[in-house]
């Protein structure tokens, strides 16, 4: 005899994960030859193949610096549920409705990309905002005008900064601990002895430190040199630390103030984050949010008790609730 799954008024109706790999037009030909086949991860709730003509919203997801895909799944979060079994209670809880979710790939050489659009490293933010929403479009059955966006770490910042470049696109955002570096303006001008040293030590072949890498791939966006072929960036220290003072979501924020001002995001992070720049990163995110609420932004922040990757569990199920009551409000 078959048992179905809802026989069982304890067990939770379990989506399903599928895995495809796609030729990404915004990333191909680029000069530092970064991969433009890309691996996507897309949950399917539980029922998706039951009704053929039922459409979906669609949340986009996006791994931190290092991480991948996978790194989603298969309790890969602190070695505890996997966003599978997340988006399952979730979903069954009636927090979020039955949502396409899919698990962007911004992995990159230098070990993360950033999400952002470079003329060295491809355009990672075409990438995201263009070609895989139109990927997953054709494949499967998405809801116009219903899509979100949520993001860690590098992906937090990733996801702050499509939604605030493309606001008529996603419904909402969700900014899970955004990177500690990328939040508010830094006095890198100070700094510019240091990096010109760790750029140095690359072009001659010795170890920087370990986050120099997540600068150059920021460095190839903002401040690039194509006739530089050891970096790909700008051979004027002075040039780099001004444009990386000027990228970061605040002044992001300001330039695009009148665009994203009914935009709903969603933004936290731990009070034990440590430092970045020389300063606390609670700190800069809480001048990130003053910032915001200057420009009267719809902004929803939370500080948890917590580090950057200790709670991340945690941190989705609440982004997700948001994500589930924006989708709520809407008349879509």
């Amino acid at each position: 005899m078959t048992v179905l799954a809802n026989e069982n008024p304890d067990v939770i109706p379990a989506g399903t994960l599928e895995q495809f790999s796609f030729d990404a037009p915004s990333l191909k030909g680029n000069l530092a030859g970064e991969n433009a086949n890309r691996e996507i991860i897309v949950y399917l709730p539980a029922g998706y193949y039951a009704d053929s003509n039922k459409i979906f919203p669609v949340i986009y997801v996006l791994h931190g610096y290092e991480g991948e895909p996978n790194s989603w799944f298969d309790e890969g979060l602190n070695d505890e549920a996997g966003l599978d079994d997340i988006l399952d209670e979730v979903i069954n809880e009636g927090d979020l409705e039955p949502s396409i979710v899919v698990a962007v790939d911004g992995r990159s050489s230098l070990n993360g990309s950033w999400y952002i659009n470079s003329p060295i490293s491809g355009n990672f933010l075409d990438y995201l905002t263009m070609d895989v929403v139109k990927e997953i479009d054709i494949r499967y059955r998405t809801l116009p005008g219903k899509m979100a966006i949520l993001g860690h770490s590098m992906g937090g910042f990733g996801a702050m900064l499509a939604a605030m470049e493309n606001p008529t696109l996603y419904r909402t955002c969700v900014g899970l601990s955004p990177a500690g570096m990328m939040m508010k303006r830094h006095d890198y001008q100070q700094h510019a002895e240091f990096f010109q040293g760790e750029l140095e030590k690359l072009i001659n072949g010795g170890e920087p430190e370990w986050f120099i890498y997540a600068y150059l791939t920021i460095i190839r966006a903002i401040a690039p040199d194509i006739n530089n072929p050891l970096l790909y960036i700008s051979k004027d220290i002075d040039d780099i630390v001004t444009e990386l003072e000027d990228f970061q979501l605040s002044d992001i924020a300001m330039r695009q103030v009148d665009r994203i001002r009914d935009l709903p995001i969603y933004t936290e992070i731990g009070d034990n984050e440590g430092e970045s720049v020389g300063e606390p990163i609670l700190d800069n995110f809480n001048t990130m949010i003053k910032t915001f609420e200057r420009l009267d932004l719809n902004v929803t922040s939370h500080v948890f008790i917590g580090g950057h990757t200790d709670k991340v569990v945690e941190q989705v199920y609440r982004g997700l609730r948001y994500i589930g009551g924006v989708f709520q409000e809407s008349k879509i």
